[in-house]
């Protein structure tokens, strides 16, 4: 069996799209004797733009630019990159491949060409679950532990593959596994390409994860999904429009009116409809809704307790009493307190009747006109 390590670099990956520039691999057999090792470069027909944001530096390519616009472009190697990861009796290696093969697949639907479907095996996943880490580390980082002395002030392709099949080498020897033994021993590091998507075993593993925590909150707030604040983009935007744009009544005889009130976010995110009637209530009583803790006069508090008596941290809560501590005073009360207090109860602020709803201000549907300064010519 032989194993192919690839690496991929590109001119730019703006909306998330790499325009590749070169795909540089290494063939070995099975101790890992390198078999042949290539950079090939293309021309990305795009920009080049190498300089970084945020907290990822720029790089340095290994070749100018005019090199990379002279060669070919990728239709051209389309079926050697194919061939080089579909070749039968073969394993497909990377460092955080899941990144490389996006950029393949987008520049296969750039470019027209049909997605083949292959197998690979991303070796940082491999890295991390194996020493146990949150933070997935770099390639670089991974390659001097296992007695790399070269740095990556130079990308090329071809040395970064052969950085990736240095740290593989340097884990089998470790831990006395072989590359398959090490595969099946840390299954999160499988990955695919099939029927034009990518996937992997983390991916699934961390969308498990995630219906899980869903299924544990509905539990936890008694509230279906569906009537989450952020279940549906539909919902999150209703609940802030209608803050913004309830009409507030200027006299009411509630000691609430005109003053401001904020409900704990534990309850606010999984409570999109009971949210609605509130604000709708409070505004009938002359109280103003708001999500900002430091700016209310009252805050509603909530709690959420697991089965294991682990009470969920509110922000919210935090920032009013950090107010109430240090610049003014803020009244507290439970939401049992609110709903007596707008004449109510958790099961009749439950059901959403929006016909039944205090309405908004007049005019605030009407689209927005700038005036436009005229001038003399």
């Amino acid at each position: 069996m032989e194993y192919i390590f690839f690496d991929i670099e590109c001119a730019n990956c703006f909306h998330g799209r790499g325009k590749i520039c070169s795909f540089g691999y290494v063939i070995t057999d099975e101790q890992f004797n390198i078999i042949s090792k290539n950079d090939i470069l293309m021309n990305p027909h795009s920009r080049f733009h190498l300089c970084g944001h945020g907290n990822h530096p720029g790089i340095t390519l290994g070749y100018d630019e005019k090199t990379f616009n002279k060669s070919p472009d990728f239709p051209k190697h389309y079926k050697k990159i194919k061939e080089l990861l579909t070749k039968p009796d073969r394993l497909v290696f990377g460092f955080s491949v899941m990144s490389d093969a996006g950029y393949i697949k987008s520049e296969c639907e750039r470019f027209h060409r049909e997605l083949f479907d292959y197998s690979f095996i991303d070796i940082q996943r491999i890295y991390t679950d194996y020493k146990g880490l949150d933070n997935t580390p770099s390639l670089i980082k991974c390659a001097h532990e296992y007695g790399v002395d070269d740095t990556q002030d130079v990308h090329r392709s071809d040395d970064d593959s052969y950085f990736t099949m240095r740290v593989l080498k340097g884990l089998c020897e470790e831990t006395g596994l072989s590359a398959t033994e090490l595969i099946e021993k840390y299954p999160h590091c499988k990955c695919w390409c099939k029927g034009g998507e990518l996937g992997s075993e983390f991916l699934k593993y961390k969308e498990l994860l995630k219906a899980q925590k869903l299924t544990k909150m509905e539990k936890l707030t008694g509230s279906p999904r569906a009537n989450w604040v952020h279940s549906s983009e539909k919902n999150a935007e209703e609940l802030s429009t209608y803050i913004k744009r309830v009409f507030v009544t200027r006299s009411s005889p509630s000691p609430l009116c005109g003053k401001k009130v904020c409900i704990s976010s534990l309850y606010e995110e999984y409570h999109f409809n009971e949210m609605m009637n509130i604000i709708s209530l409070l505004a009938s009583i002359g109280a103003k809704y708001t999500r900002h803790a430091y700016s209310c006069d009252y805050f509603v508090e909530h709690s959420i307790v697991d089965k294991h008596g682990k009470e969920y941290c509110c922000y919210r809560r935090e920032k009013a009493q950090l107010i109430n501590d240090t610049e003014r005073e803020i009244t507290f009360i439970p939401l049992d307190t609110l709903l007596c207090l707008l004449n109510t109860d958790e099961k009749n602020i439950s059901a959403l009747d929006r016909s039944k709803l205090t309405p908004t201000r007049r005019g605030t549907n009407k689209p927005f006109f700038r005036k436009q300064k005229i001038t003399n010519v």
